[in-house]
């Protein structure tokens, strides 16, 4: 998929993206199962609340991901909400393409869909439909079911972690 950058001529992309750095994100782990049916994961701060009735999440992936594919056409997947102090986890699943949740990290929740065991948040989705949006596409889910957990979350803010919570204040 190529994207149309004729419209850019001039514009600073890195001043911009550091700009969009001043919203604070959490960071999450989407997780499916890839061909072979290994838990495959990604990691992400695109996610957002949709719609509460019914439950619909969004997340979006890069055309250019080396894992696009497997994300863009599986219909089950989780959104895996990082605990604060899991920056390792956050970075090893950004830059590792073959990157699998291990025995120990792997939960399965309804429909067998895989999910991240310590996440502070999990919501397990089917995929509703998805919609290309300039450079990536953006995957919206329908919400099958959740667990939550008490505690502070992984956040990103201007290029660093940071901590989202009660605690992290």
């Amino acid at each position: 998929m190529s994207v149309d950058k004729s419209h850019l001529s001039g514009f600073d992309s890195r001043a911009y993206r550091n700009a969009l750095g001043s919203f604070g994100t959490g960071v999450c782990l989407v997780a499916a199962d890839d061909s072979e049916g290994r838990a495959r994961a990604i990691t992400v701060n695109s996610f957002a609340s949709v719609s509460l009735a019914p439950p619909i999440v969004l997340w979006s992936i890069d055309v250019q991901s080396d894992r696009f594919h497997m994300f863009t056409e599986t219909s089950l997947f989780s959104v895996n909400i990082l605990k604060a102090g899991e920056e390792d986890i956050s970075r090893y699943f950004a830059k590792n393409e073959e990157a699998e949740l291990s025995d120990e990290q792997l939960v399965r929740g309804v429909e067998g869909v895989p999910a991240y065991a310590g996440a502070l948040t999990r919501f397990y989705c089917r995929t509703s439909w998805r919609q290309k949006a300039g450079d990536h596409v953006v995957i919206f889910g329908f919400v099958l079911d959740f667990q939550c957990e008490d505690g502070d979350a992984l956040g990103f803010f201007r290029g660093k972690y940071v901590t989202h919570g009660l605690e992290g204040n």
